[in-house]
């Protein structure tokens, strides 16, 4: 019985010195101290004695007055839309005319929201 205890109590001293040396291997990495960060070097404070000079600008020019949009024009499809169509932000318009009667001097005809009817 006494040889079955021996056994027993060296195989457990074994076990528990094998555990504490993969302990050991696995966090001795870790147990070295970090290396500090480099810090960014910052300005040196200004003196008191400097002063901030302020230069005066210029009056600033008067906004110039809006000229009216111009007509866009689609070449494809011979119509031209005025700031007033609904789809005159999203037409592109290739063609820009000053005038409503430069467009229809071009060959285009006005743009229209109901669909043309052929008779």
């Amino acid at each position: 019985m006494l040889w079955l205890f021996s056994q027993m109590f060296l195989l457990c001293l074994a076990s528990f010195a094998v555990g504490v040396l993969v302990t050991w291997l696995s966090v001795r990495g870790r147990l070295q101290p970090e290396r500090p960060k480099a810090r960014l070097a910052l300005p040196a404070p200004r003196s008191t004695t400097e002063q901030v000079v302020i230069s005066e600008q210029p009056p600033a020019a008067p906004k110039p007055v809006k000229e009216p949009l111009p007509v866009k024009g689609n070449s494809k499809t011979m119509v031209y839309h005025t700031p007033d169509s609904p789809y005159y932000r999203r037409t592109k318009g290739d063609m820009t005319f000053g005038s409503e009667a430069e467009a229809q001097s071009a060959g285009y005809r006005m743009w229209t929201t109901k669909g043309r009817v052929r008779t």
